[in-house]
């Protein structure tokens, strides 16, 4: 995972990013009002710009914000489209004063297209993961929760455009029967309403034309409905795995010697392969030490062949602020450490999400990657912690097996990815679902293959 230093910032991937995009909009729209003041005659048009724009005094108000995706998409763009407009209109007036100059520095922090669209995915894949109707979402109710936000007519507009762009027809056409709802001006009442013909011919049969324009007659609640069959991943984070009833829970004061003066609560997911939750192992003195940070001491965590898919922001803890989490995994787990990966923080921003993947290095790897194989062998297990619980959404998946882990501030998910013989485990493969409300912050660390070849346990088959 690299990021290159001249590489804009993204906001959209992570809500320390999103944070500090409100706090950037929060200077930006003082400048405005700066402005109202100096050029009186235009307050009218720029008073409806800051109307737009809630007031965020503190950390805890913008952390709040930015928690809920409408809030969080309607700030990126905003700030991705809207500020530059109204800049564009005060470059028109003669001697704008100093606010012009300030706020023409603030527009070069402004999100960029790139940031733009990795906000419309999140907000996609809340729709398509979560199966939840446009309508619902564009009113603030999310997944069964009702919450005060809600979409304007330019969010809904432009996500439809977005998965129109996707060809995803019939979800695009969802929503821009979603943006016929709200008081929209002629001109672009009657320009959604093309959009949403060309969605649905796309999507169906051109001899039906007059069935789809009669849907635009029928009731604003009404939707259409998709017929995809859910996948397993789609189905965990839907809440529709089966209940598991081999599950154990006991105190492990056996690991090691320390453990029989503090032992861990620990439950058993599954055995083949094994995935065991613990319980309170991490602390809050942890969890902060792990949240202090900002979105530049953070990188792009990337995924996909071509390591075009941003998942959140990443930062690598210095190794001397870990060295009691190394201690209690070793407890957790009895397992070496020799070799391991550094403990590394990722935070989710809109909608984050990990799409499924395994974290044993599979056959499709390169030449650096298999000198490191034969070194320090694959990744035998992961240590995930949980450094903060999410309101909706964030759960993590294994599909093949129908396990579903929600975040619990303080637990830490080990599982390992290869069997007896240290061949990959297939069951292993795991997904993040979509971030809906909250923000997800977890750490990781890998322990590999040869330093357990004294320590693992070996099950029988």
């Amino acid at each position: 995972m690299k990021q290159n230093d001249t590489k804009p910032i993204l906001y959209s991937t992570s809500v320390v990013s999103l944070m500090e995009l409100a706090q950037i909009e929060n200077e930006y729209v003082d400048h405005l009002r700066g402005y109202v003041d100096e050029l009186q005659r235009k307050v009218d048009y720029i008073k409806d710009q800051i109307g737009k724009h809630p007031e965020l005094e503190n950390e805890q108000q913008r952390t709040q914000f930015v928690a809920n995706p409408l809030n969080a998409f309607g700030l990126v763009r905003r700030a991705h489209e809207d500020w530059s407009k109204v800049l564009d209109f005060i470059k028109m007036v003669e001697n704008p004063g100093t606010q012009f100059e300030e706020m023409d520095r603030l527009m070069a922090k402004a999100p960029t297209e790139e940031d733009m669209n990795e906000a419309l995915r999140g907000m996609a894949k809340i729709h398509e993961i979560y199966d939840l109707e446009p309508a619902d979402i564009a009113k603030g109710l999310l997944d069964g929760r009702q919450y005060m936000a809600q979409m304007p007519t330019p969010d809904r507009v432009l996500l439809a455009d977005y998965i129109y762009n996707k060809t995803d027809y019939r979800r695009a056409a969802q929503w821009y029967k979603t943006a016929l709802q709200n008081e929209t001006a002629d001109a672009q009442r009657e320009e959604i309403r093309k959009k949403y013909i060309i969605s649905r011919l796309k999507d169906g049969r051109s001899d039906e034309v007059e069935k789809y324009l009669a849907e635009l007659s029928q009731s604003r609640e009404e939707s259409l409905s998709t017929i995809d069959k859910p996948t397993s991943t789609q189905l965990g984070c839907r809440g529709l795995y089966p209940a598991r009833t081999n599950l154990s829970c006991h105190y492990n004061f056996e690991t090691t010697p320390f453990l029989r003066l503090a032992p861990i609560k620990t439950e058993i997911l599954n055995l083949e392969p094994l995935i065991v939750l613990h319980h309170d192992v991490l602390y809050d003195r942890e969890v902060a030490f792990a949240k202090n940070v900002t979105m530049h001491d953070m990188m792009d965590g990337v995924s996909g062949s071509n390591n075009n898919i941003i998942i959140s922001k990443i930062k690598e803890l210095d190794v001397n602020g870990t060295i009691e989490i190394n201690r209690r995994i070793a407890d957790m787990t009895g397992l070496s450490l020799k070799g391991s990966s550094p403990v590394q923080v990722f935070n989710y921003g809109l909608g984050g999400h990990f799409r499924e993947h395994f974290d044993f290095v599979g056959e499709d790897r390169d030449d650096e990657i298999n000198k490191f194989l034969v070194s320090d062998g694959n990744r035998f297990a992961t240590i995930l912690f949980f450094a903060s619980n999410v309101a909706q959404g964030g759960t993590l998946v294994f599909p093949r097996l129908q396990i579903a882990v929600r975040p619990e501030r303080g637990a830490a998910l080990v599982w390992h990815n290869l069997n007896n013989a240290c061949e990959p485990e297939p069951l292993t493969e795991h997904s993040v679902c979509p971030v809906i409300v909250g923000s997800r912050w977890v750490l990781t660390k890998f322990l590999f293959e040869k330093a357990q070849m004294f320590t693992k346990p070996c099950y029988k088959l």
